[in-house]
């Protein structure tokens, strides 16, 4: 389905019908039509069906984002010099850990999965109602996406609701990880027979995106607690990789561009539009320092917010040293892999004059890959500083395009081709399959982002496969899950966060005095921060709700 026939749809549903969350379950599903009339024609059929893919919207560069990428490796939320983004603490409790019922971007990503299931449900129900030739492939693309937002939840939160029924008003009680799990995967077995073909159907949810949904669910479920289905994960990843109109660009950038849509390594993705007013993909206002529109020449104001995990961005660096040298040019390095374009790096200059652009304290906008947290501007009475405007790498993975004002025309794929290449891998390595067919699989990728087979792996490892996908999917929104699974959840990477670090700087807003390892610290180790607490407000609604275990019950 072409991106404009899609946003066509989308704005004719919008204004149609409003859809409840499956926490409160009595709302009208109607504005302006009565349910009982509307569904009854196919393009109201297929509007309603595009909302159910409009959700797919919050998942980039929403809540959770920053609950995967920050409580993960690869992202900070850190609060500026001045106080800007700590907002209540939400991002240091991610980064440390420390998240509990009322964390904001908790909140924030439980409320957009389970509108976006409400949506899934009270749409599914008109749809299966109709008497439309192709209603069981559009219920089934709409079962789909619920299924997508119960991973979502299922990987978050573990012992969720499941609500699958539009029809039954009762407020659900959670459902076991395993329980939830376990219907999951055969609601998208069930699914697979009526589901489009990829080919020909870029944006839809189809046979390809249900077998990535499942290797996802079947390579995660061991560190899940719910037993080894490697096998399971190979032969799904297996059966993405032979579909059919899908394939491996020969420009990693491409997948990446301002007009990605439509590319053919995308099996699931959200459809944006630089002339969305809602759900927008808002990513250059999250990532860009305050000034940094004039280095793109375009017309916006930045919120100068996240930027990377220092010790990331080092695995991208043939020299790691180099991250706190402020003249340092990371993308000339021929040693550097070339994938450090996932990151915005270095100083940045006015693209109409060339001039140096400065931060609002007068310093270089220059973003060195380093991240220097200020003493003397302890938070919450933690170790969380405040850092300079300037510091850290920023997303430069997705094009910004000198015409970008208030929202991004980028697609974000959800699944994409390459990561089930690395699935199949590390699903045939822990399940002694092909070392062989694993190491050709992760080469293949690689050699894509070299340009060549001069930095091919002889034989790969699991430590090998985990380091590739860090390399070629930053800023993806898998980390976390990825570093339960390899066993790394604990381990940040921001070793300058435990530095003494002297509020005395020199002409590029460098500390001119350094003391490493000054505050000795950790991430908590406790098992049960692998799941996020449920939100108190969730609770507030459906007290019918249970806390997981190791955070304080509800009462």
């Amino acid at each position: 389905m072409k991106k404009n026939k899609i946003f066509s749809l989308l704005a004719a549903a919008s204004l149609l019908i409003t859809v409840p969350s499956c926490t409160n379950l009595d709302e009208s599903i109607y504005d302006q039509l009565p349910a009982e009339t509307f569904g009854s024609t196919a393009t109201e059929i297929n509007a309603l069906v595009g909302t159910c893919y409009n959700t797919l919207k919050r998942v980039f560069p929403s809540d959770g984002l920053t609950m995967s990428e920050a409580a993960g490796s690869v992202m900070i939320y850190p609060t500026r010099k001045g106080g800007d983004w700590w907002d209540g603490g939400q991002y240091m409790q991610m980064f440390m850990h420390t998240y509990t019922n009322m964390t904001s971007c908790n909140i924030g990503a439980w409320n957009a999965a389970m509108e976006s299931i409400g949506t899934c449900n009270a749409n599914l129900n008109t749809v299966l109602g109709s008497d439309m030739a192709d209603k069981d492939e559009k219920a089934a693309e709409i079962r789909g996406i619920r299924a997508y937002w119960y991973y979502y939840l299922i990987d978050k939160w573990g012992n969720i609701p499941l609500v699958t029924d539009y029809n039954d008003k009762e407020l659900p009680a959670n459902s076991s990880r395993s329980e939830a799990y376990n219907w999951l995967v055969s609601e998208v077995n069930s699914l697979i027979s009526a589901l489009p073909a990829a080919d020909g159907n870029y944006g839809k949810f189809t046979k390809a995106s249900a077998h990535a949904l499942l290797a996802k669910l079947y390579l995660n479920s061991e560190a899940w607690g719910l037993g080894d289905k490697y096998s399971q994960a190979a032969d799904e990843a297996q059966q993405v990789i032979n579909t059919t109109g899908l394939e491996l660009l020969s420009d990693w950038s491409d997948n990446f561009s301002w007009n990605n849509s439509g590319n053919k390594e995308s099996i699931l993705c959200a459809q944006y539009s630089s002339t969305d007013t809602r759900n927008t993909n808002s990513l250059h206002f999250r990532t860009l320092g305050y000034v940094e529109n004039q280095a793109i020449g375009a017309n916006f104001g930045a919120w100068n917010g996240f930027c990377a995990q220092p010790d990331y961005v080092k695995l991208f660096m043939a020299d790691p040293s180099k991250a706190s040298d402020p003249s340092y040019t990371y993308y000339d390095d021929p040693a550097n892999d070339p994938r450090i374009a996932s990151f915005r790096l270095g100083q940045q200059y006015s693209k109409a004059t060339g001039e140096v652009l400065m931060t609002g304290h007068s310093l270089p906008m220059n973003h060195y890959a380093e991240v220097f947290p200020l003493n003397g501007t302890e938070r919450d009475g933690t170790l969380w500083r405040e850092v300079q405007q300037q510091d850290g790498g920023r997303v430069g993975k997705w094009e910004y395009d000198a015409s970008l004002s208030s929202a991004m025309n980028n697609d974000f794929a959800i699944f994409r081709l390459a990561d089930f290449y690395l699935v199949r891998a590390e699903a045939l390595l822990r399940s002694g399959g092909s070392v062989s067919e694993a190491t050709s699989l992760v080469n293949a990728v690689r050699s894509r982002a070299w340009g060549d087979a001069s930095h091919n792996y002889a034989t790969v490892t699991l430590d090998d496969i985990q380091l590739e996908r860090r390399l070629e999917l930053a800023w993806e929104g898998v980390s976390r899950e990825d570093d339960i699974r390899f066993g790394c959840y604990t381990t940040d990477k921001w070793e300058m966060f435990r530095a003494g670090v002297s509020t005395d700087v020199d002409d590029y807003g460098m500390p001119k005095t350094i003391t490493a390892n000054a505050f000795p610290w950790n991430r908590p180790t406790d098992k049960y921060l692998e799941l996020f607490p449920i939100p108190f407000t969730a609770w507030q609604t459906n007290p019918n709700l249970k806390q997981n275990d190791g955070y304080p019950a509800f009462n």
